[in-house]
């Protein structure tokens, strides 16, 4: 097939293009970073001057981009959507009902949503690791040395906007709320914050904001709903990091200021494709401590840990207990403080972690090929 690609520079993209070509593909990029995805005339402009250029069989990217999306169906072009992200931006909908659209989701819970909805052409696919090319990566002693770790964590702490949103509520609402956050903080494997949203809730919340004054900002069950997963996501993460960093060495890589404790070594960011492998490898335990509205599927960084040999250390998720075995290919958690423990254990057994890397990496190898990803993708058109 002769395909277009479209990319910003996505994590994947590189690994995609390849074994595109290696199943005999003849593909064509265009790269461009848009200052603005729903409103851009010049990039219009020129995709179109490239669709129109040559005879194409489909146009491909990593995430969903809409204006991709509408030349695509302009053009009735098949468009393939390979997200990972996830919950996709919800002013995304607008533009799932092209006939030409193929979106694909790792995350099950979310596709059937959309699927619910009546968007037939979104799909369940889980990510994809390049196994190839990271067993041919090589590491000084100097590189394993700085990263040479106990626990080690990539990935931002996330900022939520709910306490701002919450300002001028009254104390039943911050309260209720506040209760809602507690529980699902406990719970790993069931997402219910969404059922305790009421529609009387978010009116109460929306008239606190014109009692203020606040015109223009309506807040919706899924506004809500994110603002509250991500307040979740970052008490989570700070606590672990936090705890491991008390009682193991413990390294955190992010490209946003934090306030941890020095007890938390920062690193600053690390390289994808080059950089990040050799943190996974020389880490004893990575965390994974999933964004908490991301409600069943496996996120890209656990399969990454698992395909660079690295030891993963996640909370539950649905779809990995689909694929892997707790305490032989990774290890789970379903507490904070059992995660704790469980890093404790596992970091005074060496052989025991050997070879749960070992077994993990061998399920990445098997079941997770981009190969199989890719061609799943071309038999929807």
């Amino acid at each position: 097939m002769n395909i277009l690609f479209y990319d910003m520079g996505s994590y994947t993209y590189q690994d995609t293009l390849y074994y595109l070509k290696q199943l005999g593909h003849t593909c064509k990029t265009i790269y461009y970073h848009f200052p603005d995805k729903f409103h851009d005339d010049f990039f219009c402009d020129r995709f179109e001057k490239q669709l129109q250029s040559d005879s194409y069989d489909a146009v491909m990217s990593i995430n969903f981009f809409p204006l991709v999306a509408t030349l695509c169906h302009t053009h009735q072009i098949p468009y393939l959507a390979w997200c990972y992200d996830s919950p996709l931006e919800e002013k995304l909908e607008e533009y799932f009902a092209y006939d030409t659209n193929r979106i694909f989701l790792f995350d099950r819970i979310e596709a059937e949503h959309y699927q619910s909805l009546g968007y037939s052409r979104v799909y369940h696919l889980p990510l994809a690791v390049n196994t190839e090319r990271l067993d041919k990566l090589q590491f000084s002693p100097a590189q394993i040395q700085k990263h040479r770790c106990d626990v080690s964590f990539i990935g931002h702490l996330y900022e939520s906007p709910l306490q701002v949103l919450l300002y001028s509520a009254d104390d039943y609402i911050k309260g209720y709320i506040e209760g809602i956050l507690q529980a699902q903080l406990r719970v790993y494997g069931y997402y219910f914050i969404d059922e305790l949203i009421t529609d009387d809730l978010l009116d109460s919340v929306n008239q606190s904001f014109r009692k203020i004054g606040q015109t223009t900002l309506t807040l919706n069950r899924r506004g809500l709903s994110f603002a509250i997963a991500s307040e979740i996501t970052n008490l989570e993460r700070c606590f672990l990091l936090e705890q491991m960093g008390e009682l193991f060495n413990t390294h955190f890589y992010t490209t946003k200021p934090h306030s941890l404790s020095d007890h938390v070594i920062s690193l600053g960011p690390v390289k994808y494709m080059e950089e990040m492998p050799c943190v996974f490898r020389s880490s004893k335990l990575n965390l994974n401590p999933t964004l908490k509205s991301i409600q069943s599927g496996i996120p890209l960084r656990a399969l990454d840990i698992m395909g660079s040999k690295g030891v993963l250390l996640s909370n539950f998720q649905p779809e990995l207990v689909e694929y892997f075995e707790d305490g032989q290919d990774l290890i789970l958690y379903s507490s904070m403080e059992e995660a704790v423990e469980k890093a404790a254990y596992y970091l005074e057994h060496d052989n025991i972690r050997a070879q749960i890397a070992q077994n993990g990496y061998e399920k990445i190898k098997e079941e997770f090929t981009y190969t199989d990803r890719i061609q799943k993708m071309l038999e929807t058109i």
